[in-house]
């Protein structure tokens, strides 16, 4: 029975604000989703974090603070995730089941946020007055860690805060330094220092002297920025490319009633796409196995045609169902292969399939598929040193800067962002190419079957694009230097992490002590 004198003490509570603390969190969840594509509003970021920080130090028991956490992860990923409904309506799943999905999906991804809760209560034990620098460490340290696990487990990386910034082209130069970690620091450490601050309640002078580090830090990014961007990015022009955006139905794609249609419709795009050395195919191009007669002798007669070299997104049978890219070489003859290393979850895979299996079947049209070996050769294409990424694959640093270590001169990644029809998704799957070509200091071109394709340059500005859902040929024209240098990330890895690890681990100690 409900208890009448709760719901009378309710309302003055709510009257006098005493409710409204357990609310701030969700303002940390308002202004990220503000900082992502549909909004593009990235300098909300840099205060992001501070009502959240503001939570945990204001957290009588680390049961409060995880629920912010909890709370805050929950509604973020709601909102930049909102296109897993639509995604799954379109394949068909019922509506109760999607929406199921994309709670099940954001209650889980908002772990991260628990954590960084969790450490963050942990840090007042030890004082609190390098809460912001320790605080942003620990955050920077998950954020690699939910990279990382995927070569060994599986999680889904889709969100980093160093990813709110991405129209800022000077702010994120220093992940050429840090990786996309370094850069997700500083917004952390600029929020969590305004949450301690107003925590504290110090008066406005003092508060003004204390955001010094903030306003040091932004405006050391942005100096390094303008200083790190060449007034002319050196380079040759020596490679003609041109990236294909069919924009083919994702659901016709495998109905053999379409095949002649989307054959018509690819040829047609490779033939009027003038005179390159290199065409570019999106994922999965091919309505069927790269393997059968007609496909492959198709390809082959494009390539010969067209006297340009042909990188074809495909499935293969191999040695098994792989997702693919194969290089024809304008004689028609193929070349070489790439597997694709890191597959999506439950699209392309079933995670722990002993388990899981009895009851979910992978998405895809053709079934499960085996990822290639994590290290493989390069592609050469007209003397440059082409690394291919397939679609999922541009969200982990570590395939780039291992490419790049081994001599990579070019990324083409290739994707199907077909699934997530008018939404921020292909938006959202863009931006983190414009992190992987500023890490390694490498051109990435990027075609999408319906967008948004485009070339990105060594500093992460787009310089041509083609929209999403627009039919067409983007012709390129990217900057390759055979004589430029290994970025400092390329060449040293995430020093900048294991310096943040053992900032943790010092204050963890320093607690428990």
């Amino acid at each position: 029975m409900i208890n009448p004198r709760g719901i009378r003490s309710f309302f003055p509570s709510l009257v006098t604000g005493r409710w409204l603390p357990a609310t701030f969190p969700l303002l940390t969840s308002v202004l990220l989703i503000l900082s992502y594509p549909g909004f593009n509003q990235g300098w909300l970021a840099w205060l992001a974090m501070a009502p959240l920080s503001w939570h945990i130090l204001n957290s009588k028991t680390v049961k409060a603070a995880l629920a912010g956490g909890l709370g805050a992860g929950f509604f973020f990923y709601l909102g930049i995730l909102y296109w897993i409904y639509p995604t799954m309506r379109a394949g068909g799943v019922e509506p109760a089941v999607s929406a199921l999905g994309l709670v099940l999906l954001a209650g889980w991804l908002s772990l991260e946020f628990a954590a960084a809760s969790c450490f963050g209560y942990c840090l007042k034990m030890s004082g609190g007055a390098a809460f912001p620098c320790v605080f942003a460490s620990g955050w920077a340290l998950m954020e690699w860690a939910k990279v990382t696990v995927n070569l060994k487990a599986v999680w889904f990386p889709w969100f980093t805060l160093g990813y709110t910034q991405w129209r800022y082209t000077e702010l994120i130069q220093v992940v050429s330094l840090t990786g996309i970690y370094g850069l997700s620091w500083a917004v952390c450490f600029t929020g969590a220092l305004i949450g301690a601050l107003v925590y504290r309640r110090q008066k406005p002078l003092n508060t003004a002297l204390s955001l010094a580090p903030a306003v040091l830090i932004i405006g050391g990014l942005w100096l390094y920025g303008r200083a790190a961007i060449p007034a002319v990015v050196p380079g040759q022009k020596s490679l003609k490319a041109a990236l294909l955006q069919p924009s083919i139905d994702l659901y016709a794609k495998w109905d053999r009633r379409y095949a002649d249609e989307i054959e018509a419709k690819l040829e047609g795009l490779v033939k009027g796409s003038g005179k390159p050395d290199l065409v570019i195919w999106p994922e999965n191009s091919l309505p069927g196995w790269i393997e059968d007669k007609h496909y492959g002798d198709w390809v082959s007669r494009l390539a010969r045609e067209t006297g340009a070299s042909q990188l074809v997104g495909s499935i293969s049978r191999g040695d098994g169902r792989r997702v693919a890219v194969f290089h024809i070489d304008p004689a028609g003859a193929q070349q070489a292969e790439y597997f694709k290393r890191v597959l999506v979850p439950f699209g392309e895979y079933v995670p722990l399939r002993g388990l899981l299996g009895k009851f979910i079947e992978p998405v895809a049209a053709m079934g499960e598929f085996f990822p290639g070996a994590l290290k493989q050769p390069l592609m050469e294409i007209k003397g440059i040193k082409t690394a291919p990424v397939i679609c999922y694959e541009s969200v982990f640093p570590y395939l780039f800067r291992s490419d790049a270590r081994r001599g990579a001169q070019l990324f083409v990644n290739i994707t199907n962002d077909g699934w997530y029809l008018d939404t921020a998704a292909p938006a959202q799957h863009l931006l983190v190419n414009v992190f992987r070509a500023v890490e390694t200091r490498r051109p990435v071109l990027r075609a999408a079957n319906n967008g948004i394709s485009a070339y990105i340059d060594p500093y992460g500005r787009i310089k041509n694009r083609l929209e999403l859902n627009a039919v067409g040929v983007l012709s390129v024209e990217p900057e390759t230097d055979p004589a430029a240098p290994q970025s400092f990330y390329t060449a040293n890895g995430d020093l900048f992490i294991y310096a943040c690890g053992m900032i943790c681990l010092a204050f963890l100690l320093a607690v428990l002590l």
